[in-house]
């Protein structure tokens, strides 16, 4: 009798998954180029998004398939968006670490999925444990919540994004 296994998500291109990841952010909504004084300090430390992208891939040390969840729930941000929205200088970083923060929480084992305050150590304290709470609620209620992700949904976006994204699903059989 052939069982199957938990598929697993295979990248064979950080830099791929990092570019798609930096595309994706910044595509989501048109957002302001000068800097409003309430972002201005915040802004004032950012690093260009590819970098900070990196910097948390790094230091997180993310499975693809967090990643790629993370992604899946920026598209559904996007689609839900009115078409009006607009963003500060830095909403796709904000949007992009609570894609991630979520995407974590979502797919992990007990106690192995990132937190506010590793999110905070991680981009060396530019956002505060607060700010990234605040990222999460606002995030969640934008996808209104719709966090489900099921082997068709990774094969659905892999089937439109993975040759960019140089990922695949593996699924394998076991033999019992």
């Amino acid at each position: 009798m052939n069982i199957p296994s938990t598929p697993t998500v295979c990248s064979r291109s950080p830099e791929a998954l990092l570019s798609f990841t930096t595309s994706t952010a910044t595509s989501l909504l048109p957002c302001k180029k000068k800097r409003s004084i309430q972002t201005k300090m915040t802004a004032a430390r950012l690093p260009p998004l590819n970098e900070f992208i990196a910097t948390v891939f790094q230091r997180s040390e993310l499975p693809p398939c967090v990643c790629l969840v993370s992604l899946i729930y920026l598209q559904r941000l996007k689609s839900s968006l009115p078409r009006h929205a607009r963003g500060d200088i830095d909403t796709p970083y904000r949007l992009f670490l609570a894609a991630v923060l979520t995407a974590s929480k979502f797919m992990s084992e007990t106690g192995t999925c990132l937190t506010s305050q590793a999110i905070t150590e991680m981009t060396d304290h530019v956002y505060t444990p607060k700010d990234v709470n605040l990222m999460e609620r606002s995030f969640l209620g934008l996808i209104k919540y719709d966090l489900f992700v099921n082997v068709q949904g990774i094969k659905d976006y892999l089937a439109m994004h993975g040759k960019i994204l140089e990922m695949d699903l593996i699924e394998d059989v076991l033999d019992a």
